[in-house]
């Protein structure tokens, strides 16, 4: 098997080829220069299929370049909903987000800041969706020019355990996005993880509508099942879908799922303290001088601990307030 990385800015995509089957793994960004640079990297090397992890923007941002290049865009199917749709282009999926804003039990100002918020990420969606110029940077560049994204739909459905080339097996991990993938290297101990698991970064969840936008996804308690899945598998070398490939794939494993356990004991003993919170009082117990500015990261994460909470039945809600159960 023949692995070869391709930087793409602030992402990783990987040719891979086995027995003679091309496999790309990740379609790219589309920043300006980024399809330039692949095909320059690539240098004739075509995929036979090009697999993305998930439908986020920086992972799946060429699939409909891809494809009218004539190779086919693999996804699992709870993402080809996001991939044909893009994050907070549906107006569904904004409602669910809303929705969620207005039973946090945030102060009136707070939720309108949170709405608004909302509103912005809203305008920049649809502008990566449907212009054909770059956005501008940003003040902390990850990549050249900010992203576009072509929404298209999946010319293939992976799901768990379909092989791409052989050796080369799909394990569906969601958490990350509802139908995140990793691809595994059988034989070689070789993990291609997308965004499940990144060098010197633990997971922080989002909060995200599941397939169909009628609810909200519960992320965490997903991702902390997809990281015992892959601790159950030892993989021997992780390939990160951004910054270094790195060994120690089961220490870089465990320490995700102690920081997830750390977070989540700090948020159980909170409430215990609180007796019954609602979110937003629990992330102002926790959180008291950062919260007004950082209400999204703040109240997604403790949202997500909550999540993990209920999933175990340690915690319940009722009217808006949560209490411990064990």
């Amino acid at each position: 098997m023949e692995i070869r990385r391709i930087r793409l800015a602030y992402n990783n995509v990987y040719a891979v080829e086995s027995a003679g089957v091309r496999v790309l793994v990740d379609t790219g960004p589309d920043y300006a220069g980024a399809r330039a640079t692949l095909a320059e990297a690539l240098n004739g090397w075509r995929p036979d299929v090009v697999v993305a992890t998930h439908a986020h923007v920086d992972h799946a941002g060429l699939g409909l370049w891809w494809q009218q290049q004539g190779v086919p865009v693999a996804l699992t199917a709870a993402d080809r909903t996001l991939a044909s749709h893009p994050h907070y282009v549906d107006q569904d999926e904004l409602d669910v987000m809303v929705a969620w804003v207005e039973a946090s039990g945030a102060p009136e100002a707070i939720r309108i800041e949170a709405v608004e918020g909302l509103e912005r990420r809203r305008e920049w969606a649809l502008m990566a969706a449907n212009s054909s110029q770059y956005p501008p940077a940003g003040s902390q560049p990850r990549w050249p020019t900010g992203l576009r994204y072509e929404s298209f739909a999946a010319s293939r459905t992976v799901a768990d355990g379909d092989e791409v080339a052989p050796g080369v097996r799909v394990l569906e991990c969601p958490g990350h996005t509802p139908g995140n993938l990793v691809l595994a290297a059988d034989g070689h101990g070789v993990l291609f993880s997308g965004d499940q698991l990144l060098p010197d970064i633990t997971p922080t969840p989002a909060i995200q509508a599941a397939p169909g936008n009628h609810d909200r996804f519960r992320s965490l308690p997903a991702f902390t099942a997809s990281l015992e899945r892959l601790r159950d598998l030892h993989f021997e070398r992780c390939l990160p879908g951004h910054g270094e490939p790195f060994e120690g794939v089961d220490a870089a494993v465990e320490a995700n799922l102690a920081a997830i356990e750390e977070r989540t004991e700090r948020v159980v003993a909170e409430l215990r303290l609180a007796g019954e919170a609602s979110l937003y009082e629990l992330c102002e117990r926790l959180y008291p001088r950062a919260l007004r500015r950082r209400f999204w990261q703040i109240a997604s994460t403790v949202q997500g601990h909550l999540d993990l909470l209920e999933a175990r039945e340690a915690a319940r809600i009722s009217a808006g307030r949560y209490t411990v159960t064990a």
